[in-house]
């Protein structure tokens, strides 16, 4: 079998904790194409153009109506300082609105109501990452006192991601490459190509120099990935 001596130096290669993940060079039945399975992976940093938040106000009374009304002002109040900021309205939306009985558990009276919990919640979008840090702060002074989350992520993705799934694929001709020349083969037509994952991770890192009376944010750059599996026939 002319690939005895690479499966032999596969195998070593194993044993010593090198060579390619799931790259494997397969010999069909008779009559089938010779065959080699590659994957390839890339990666590339950005800097990140927009910033996502959820912010609530969550309020209690004794009164179902009081909860709501004191809840409303203080969401208008939180909408405002946003505003006032320069977030857009398209930017803003109404993420969720909640209200919800407090009962007496713990004085073992569960038939009996002691005053109403009210949430709203307001998913923000910021193009301005120097104000993230001020636009969260003025929202908590205007009676926020819920933050879901803080992410940094771009707003168009898909040129990057073009880039980095063709990165991906020229990754896994390479090492289908190399793997025939070791078997003493020659790379033929591609029999197959698919995409793993392509992703715009939202987790940061690095920092940003942001206004003394904000809250200190750190966006960082975020990584977009691609990942393919490939087989190409050998000749």
């Amino acid at each position: 079998m002319r690939y005895r001596n690479v499966l032999i130096a596969a195998g070593m290669a194993a044993l010593l904790g090198v060579g390619c993940q799931a790259d494997t060079i397969l010999r069909t039945e008779s009559g089938a194409d010779d065959r080699v399975s590659v994957s390839g992976s890339a990666s590339l940093e950005a800097t990140p153009d927009v910033a996502t938040t959820t912010l609530g106000v969550q309020t209690f009374e004794a009164d179902a109506v009081a909860a709501v009304t004191a809840n409303n002002g203080r969401t208008a109040a939180v909408i405002n300082a946003l505003r006032g900021l320069g977030v857009r309205e398209s930017d803003m939306q109404t993420s969720g609105f909640s209200i919800a009985p407090q009962r007496a558990y713990s004085e073992d009276r569960p038939d009996s109501i002691t005053g109403f919990w009210v949430r709203n919640t307001i998913a923000a979008t910021v193009r301005d990452l120097a104000i993230v840090g001020s636009i969260l702060q003025e929202a908590i002074n205007a009676g926020a006192n819920e933050i879901h989350g803080l992410q940094f992520t771009l707003s168009n993705p898909d040129s990057l991601e073009d880039i980095v799934r063709v990165l991906a694929v020229e990754d896994a001709h390479h090492r289908a490459e190399a793997l025939a020349e070791a078997a003493g083969a020659r790379l033929g037509r591609i029999i197959s190509l698919n995409e793993s994952s392509a992703s715009v991770p939202y987790y940061f890192r690095g920092a940003l120099e942001s206004d003394a009376a904000g809250v200190p944010v750190e966006p960082g750059e975020v990584e977009v990935s691609a990942s393919v599996s490939a087989v190409y026939a050998l000749e």
